[in-house]
């Protein structure tokens, strides 16, 4: 698929994604929320016939996940070429990850086959001030879904379509700069290569395929050492419903 057809159908998941949830879709439901992190239920209106949830992923298997993705950045005018980061950079910082990962586990445990879990980090930088990392997941049969939508990604980013900041806490599949980044995942061996789902059912609805990681989730939870004690959800936090 060409940069033109995978621009055009990102934009299009992207607009239909709002567009449902915004007028029809019913309301996210909310996992965890601070100033800084949210965890949410949202109806998803690409789902087809269903992702396979409720799903079961622990707190460690996801904690595994998020430190296997990784991002690398390019330079507006250099792309991936001179200017480029030469190896990929975590996505997501070790306090983001021990913060939100039993939240994105119990998202998965209580998401129905019409949901998918999106994420919303907000983090800060001397230089660049206020910075989001955003996307959501979705579990099929035996394979994670994975959307990167802004890593690290300043909410006033120039290149190519803003140059004034913008709140997107209730959009978290919206790409803030399209062209900022990759995506990708280590170990190399768990991360399925995209020409092999595409066509999949599910696969063509997420086509920026530059920031959709697909995991093999049997080698995730091979590769992920067994906790001391049984996980259970994150102390304090009201139990939130599953939609029907």
């Amino acid at each position: 698929m060409t940069r033109p057809r995978i621009s055009r159908a990102i934009g299009l998941t992207v607009a239909t994604f709002l567009a449902t949830s915004c007028v029809t879709g019913p309301a996210p439901i909310v996992i965890y929320q601070d100033e800084l992190h949210s965890v949410s239920l949202r109806f998803d209106p690409e789902a087809g016939t269903g992702h396979s949830h409720p799903a079961s992923l622990t707190p460690e298997q996801i904690v595994r996940v998020l430190r296997g993705v990784w991002v690398r950045h390019r330079d507006v005018v250099g792309g991936f070429g001179l200017f480029a980061d030469k190896e990929g950079a975590p996505a997501f910082s070790a306090t983001q990850i021990l913060r939100v990962a039993p939240y994105l586990s119990e998202g998965l445990q209580k998401a129905s086959p019409k949901d998918m879990v999106t994420f919303y980090l907000i983090s800060g930088d001397p230089s660049r001030g206020k910075l989001v990392t955003s996307g959501g997941l979705f579990v099929r049969k035996d394979r994670l879904y994975f959307i990167l939508a802004n890593a690290n990604t300043s909410p006033s980013s120039v290149q190519y379509e803003n140059n004034y900041e913008i709140d997107t806490r209730d959009q978290p599949l919206l790409p803030i700069a399209r062209y900022k980044f990759t995506a990708g995942f280590r170990p190399q061996e768990a991360w399925i290569p995209n020409a092999k789902v595409r066509g999949a059912e599910g696969y063509e609805r997420y086509m920026d395929e530059s920031k959709l990681l697909v995991i093999d989730l049997p080698r995730v939870r091979a590769e992920t050492p067994s906790p001391k004690s049984p996980s259970s959800s994150p102390a304090g936090q009201p139990t939130s419903p599953s939609r029907p």
